[in-house]
């Protein structure tokens, strides 16, 4: 299983759009993508700053993402933050909700 880990922060009076276009528009959308396995979205009110990270089957899930819908979800939400995101794929080493440790078959995938 693949992890890709986006952070950003959000500008404080976008803070409702960037929530509302997240769940209402473009969550739905990620969730239908080929190889999606499950997202976790943080985020701190006081502060802005967005910790986004969605579990994929596979690395070539990830990147298949990457080339088409994360092009427009990047463009919808660019004017809502501060600055370019950082974005990172890495690979899930434990997981106690999807049952993945260390050194097993699935934690290398």
């Amino acid at each position: 299983m693949i992890s890709r880990v986006v952070t950003c922060n959000v500008k404080p009076e976008k803070l409702t759009q960037f929530r509302n276009a997240l769940s209402s528009e473009l969550l739905p959308r990620i969730q239908r993508q080929p190889g999606f396995v499950d997202v976790l979205e943080s985020i701190d009110t006081a502060t802005g700053q967005f910790v986004c990270t969605t579990l994929w089957k596979s690395k070539e899930d990830v990147e298949r993402y990457d080339k088409t819908l994360f092009q427009e979800v990047a463009q919808q939400l660019i004017p809502l933050v501060n600055g370019d995101p950082d974005i990172k794929t890495l690979t899930v080493e434990n997981s106690t909700a999807h049952h993945i440790h260390a050194g097993t078959k699935s934690a290398a995938a």
